[in-house]
């Protein structure tokens, strides 16, 4: 998975979301919620889970990841504790699946009041499950929901046109309770 400190290319971020759905559908994820999940952090971060707000590397008190969390401190510690690479995007992707909803993370608000589970398994179009994300898990200072809209309608139609591989490759590691 590409993981730099530096915004990615349409062909990088299609490399890193064939990796990414590959991993979520494995958890049972549907296609629409990867696409809502997708479409926000195309917004956050490019699809890198190496990139730095502002490009603020080693600023742990910004932004870092696929989903710039902030401080980068609530990631990179439980990363690091765990045999992580702070950068890894496996590891990333097995704390949005695993921990979002344990971490406090996910806050059902008006009208998405969805658990984390009918988020993952939802089959609502992926423009309501980006909103959902947002309203639910990113909070974001500055939203641009009809982006963030815009791009998980995008990456449904990329991966319902075949463009991901069927059976692609990640890293599975155990991680200690």
């Amino acid at each position: 998975m590409i993981s730099s400190n530096k915004y990615l290319t349409q062909k990088e971020m299609q490399e890193n979301v064939n990796e990414i759905y590959t991993y979520l559908n494995g958890k049972g994820w549907t296609i629409n919620a990867i696409a809502g999940l997708l479409g926000n952090i195309q917004r956050e971060s490019t699809i890198n889970p190496g990139l730095w707000q502002s490009f603020k590397e080693g600023d742990y008190s910004v932004g870092f990841g696929f989903v710039q969390w902030t401080p980068a401190s609530k990631y990179t510690n439980w990363a690091t504790a765990n045999g992580y690479e702070i950068g890894d995007g496996i590891g990333q992707l097995y704390w949005i699946d695993q921990l979002t909803e344990s971490s406090g993370e996910w806050l059902p608000v008006e009208p998405y009041k969805l658990t984390w589970a009918q988020f993952k398994t939802s089959t609502e179009t992926p423009e309501y499950l980006a909103s959902a994300y947002l309203k639910n898990f990113e909070r974001a200072g500055t939203e641009k929901e009809d982006e963030r809209k815009q791009n998980a309608r995008a990456w449904y139609d990329y991966i319902n046109s075949g463009s991901v591989p069927a059976a692609g490759r990640y890293i599975v590691r155990f991680v200690p309770a």
